[in-house]
């Protein structure tokens, strides 16, 4: 059969044609979804821990990034991020984890500074603010680190 001789197409070709192209022509104009914003995490009891799982091959990269936050912390020209550096320890744990590879980290905050964003999104932001020209550095190394969620402890000191 000659192109010139095919069949008109039916109504329901149509029909259907029409449906798609007018539900592609409304996704299109849907702006993408856009990712939330981390929630802040914070300690307004007094005191708290974070526990952090990192990859054995990555501890000295966590480590190194856990200088420049207290680094970045104690330099900083606000007193709510001084603050924060006097109350912040790191701890690596020595015990394996159980079914897991992963080195625990832990950071003993004591005492925490009511409203401060403890999060590791909200710390690495302060760090890129501090040494803005060791940014990509900093990134690459902790970039990957991570071997699974962070778990906070919100604690309420007695003594």
């Amino acid at each position: 059969m000659s192109r010139w001789l095919r069949p008109a197409p039916s109504v329901a070709t149509l029909a259907v044609a029409s449906v798609l192209t007018l539900s592609t022509a409304a996704l299109a104009q849907e702006p993408a979804p856009q990712p939330a914003a981390p929630a802040a995490m914070t300690l307004d009891s007094g005191a708290g821990m974070f526990f952090h799982m990192i990859k054995p091959d990555r501890t000295a990269d966590f480590e190194w990034v856990m200088g420049k936050i207290r680094e970045a912390l104690a330099k900083s020209e606000d007193a709510s991020r001084k603050q924060q550096a006097t109350g912040l320890s790191v701890l690596k744990s020595t015990d394996a984890v159980p079914n897991s590879p992963n080195v625990m980290y832990i950071v003993i905050v004591n005492p925490s500074v009511k409203g401060a964003d403890y999060s590791m999104q909200g710390l690495l932001k302060m760090v890129y603010e501090a040494f803005p020209a060791e940014q990509q550095d900093i990134y690459k190394r902790v970039s990957g680190a991570f071997g699974g969620p962070t778990n906070r402890v919100n604690l309420q000191p007695i003594q």
